[in-house]
């Protein structure tokens, strides 16, 4: 029978990249700036009130940052890095501003936008969503009965709400914006709704 499964789901803290207004998923990895270890920090205390027994995250630099801060502030563990984690592949749009993208493609960006589905080697929405379905799925199995925090980025936060939570339109998921969800069976339980730091 299964047992509990508590997930709270967080993204990365902020990057010299996030201030300047880049896009930069997939292929970028940037470090944390000084406002984004503060974030890291402060998200340990938000998520406190909480018995967590490990701490997951992307194997971006970014992100890899922001879980080792949380777990030293929380003195919980660090099992691993997943690449499932990672943001979504911008292709050739990373590394601009929403205005230059605008401007060169005619296109208005969103982290889950299929407009831009066949830019390249972007990775369309469909995928961005089944890589969420797929590490929950796993999650019930290989973390049952426990309490993890997932440390992740802009494209995956927004999906695994959007699944999980309700409609995210509307919605800035903005550095170590967080939500803890649990999973009993098949019905999600929010436990902790959308927090800024």
């Amino acid at each position: 029978m299964a047992k509990r499964l508590v997930i709270a789901v967080a993204r990365h803290g902020q990057t010299d990249s996030n201030v300047k207004g880049l896009w930069v998923g997939a292929s970028g990895d940037d470090p944390l700036n000084e406002t984004g270890m503060q974030q890291a920090r402060a998200l340990a205390q938000s998520l406190s009130k909480f018995d967590f027994d490990y701490v997951l995250s992307s194997d971006k630099k970014r992100a890899t940052q922001t879980a080792e801060i949380v777990s030293k502030a929380m003195n919980v563990p660090i099992i691993g890095q997943r690449e499932i984690l990672r943001d979504r592949n911008y292709g050739y749009l990373e590394g601009l501003t929403t205005e230059q993208i605008r401007e060169k493609y005619g296109v208005e960006m969103k982290s889950l936008s299929k407009e831009i589905d066949d830019f390249g080697v972007t990775e369309n929405v469909d995928s961005v969503v089944r890589r969420v379905k797929e590490f929950v799925e796993s999650s019930k199995t290989i973390f049952d009965g426990k309490k993890i925090i997932v440390i992740t980025h802009g494209a995956f936060i927004r999906s695994f709400y959007e699944m999980f939570v309700g409609n995210s339109d509307g919605i800035r998921f903005t550095n170590c914006a967080h939500f803890v969800v649990a999973f009993e069976g098949d019905d999600p339980k929010l436990l902790m709704d959308l927090k800024t730091v």
